[in-house]
């Protein structure tokens, strides 16, 4: 999952650096998001699909190459053009991560089981901005960006040398005429519309926090890194608490209004703060809150796709509902951007950023609590 979505990492520690070492604006900044989100939401539901059928661990393989890749080329790319289309290969491993994670804990990990799993699994990406966000700044200041990114090559290269010995095959339904899965249910279509309302508000909150505090907050680079660090570090023990807990005790749906109420409040304390400004220990909490809200919401939302999506369809119903949150990843980040750059001000983004976690609590009505597994 790291690999997968290490872009989103980058930009937000490494805005900075991006900005004056191009010399672009931040929705540019935010564009390369785009590139990202888009690639990675058209491919999402084509490469589910393929998931199913060429099995887990071969779609994880896959995934962890092409992420390799992606880091290298944006790495040595030489202009912002470059560093765009290498933007645009990094969408292949992210719209494949998931389906192919998904597939394998399917695979592997019995009902009833799976939330703490998913939690871990889907942990990578805070557990990617939490290192990140302490490390690359200084590695950036010493040495330069470039070897700041291509020194998270040992991530998708660690991964491959531990599946090495991992035998590879196809994915086997218990029932061959459930090959192909049937129609995606309504309730993952609502999943699907929450996280697309969800992308476009939350990733820009994770691309530009950091920014905000060393823009707007007068924080230094190390510090800013160190908030989005604290939003890392609280969303890696978020996504294994809330999906054991949605699993055994509330709930899809319930959860994720708790998380939606969550990143709403977290918001509304990062528009005040560019209104008219807060003492730094508020921000760390809007980061707390950042964390164990809504960048919890993906993995919470992954178990409910494995728990209501119909047997050889866990690959079609999750690109379904990543078309929905890379789609609302790619346009929420360089809009945010946009408005900072109109209205030299980040108050504006931010509470049009509010507003779409107030709708989201309205989309989780939507979504069944699923079939909850109390604890014995």
């Amino acid at each position: 999952m790291g690999t997968g979505t290490f872009l989103i990492v980058v930009a937000s520690v490494l805005a900075a650096e991006l900005i004056a070492a191009f010399d672009i604006s931040r929705a540019q900044v935010g564009l390369l998001v785009t590139a990202f989100g888009v690639v990675g939401g058209l491919l999402s539901p084509l490469l589910g699909k393929f998931t199913d059928r060429i099995g887990a661990v071969t779609a994880t393989r896959s995934v962890l190459i092409a992420g390799a890749i992606a880091m290298i080329g944006f790495a040595l790319a030489p202009t912002y053009s470059i560093l765009v289309v290498a933007a645009l290969g990094t969408g292949i491993a992210n719209g494949w991560c998931n389906p192919a994670t998904n597939l394998l804990i399917v695979d592997n990990v019995e009902p009833g089981q799976r939330g703490v799993v998913v939690g871990i699994k889907q942990s990578g990406v805070q557990i990617s901005a939490f290192v990140a966000g302490l490390v690359l700044p200084t590695v950036a200041f010493l040495w330069g960006w470039r070897v700041a990114v291509l020194l998270l090559l040992v991530i998708p290269l660690g991964a491959l040398v531990a599946m090495t010995r991992r035998a590879s095959m196809p994915h086997v339904v218990a029932d061959p005429t459930e090959a192909d899965g049937g129609p995606i249910p309504a309730s993952v279509k609502w999943i699907a519309v929450y996280g697309a309302v969800s992308g476009l508000a939350t990733n820009s909150v994770f691309v530009f926090i950091a920014l905000f505090a060393e823009e707007d907050q007068a924080w230094s680079p190390q510090a800013a890194g160190a908030l989005l660090a604290t939003v890392g570090f609280i969303g890696v023990m978020a996504r294994v608490v809330w999906p054991q807990l949605s699993e055994r005790r509330l709930g899809h749906g319930p959860t994720l209004r708790i998380l939606s109420g969550m990143s709403a409040l977290s918001t509304a304390i990062l528009a005040v703060a560019a209104i008219r400004g807060v003492p730094a220990w508020l921000l760390v909490l809007a980061a707390a809150l950042l964390g164990g809200g809504s960048m919890a919401w993906n993995a919470v939302g992954m178990l409910a796709v494995m728990d209501l999506s119909p047997k050889g369809a866990v690959g079609r119903g999750t690109g379904a509902v990543l078309l929905g949150f890379l789609l609302g990843t790619a346009l929420g980040t360089p809009l945010l951007g946009l408005t900072v750059d109109l209205f030299d001000s980040y108050g504006p983004g931010w509470v049009g950023v509010c507003i779409l976690h107030a709708v989201t609590i309205l989309i989780a009505l939507k979504i069944p609590r699923g079939s909850t597994v109390p604890v014995s």
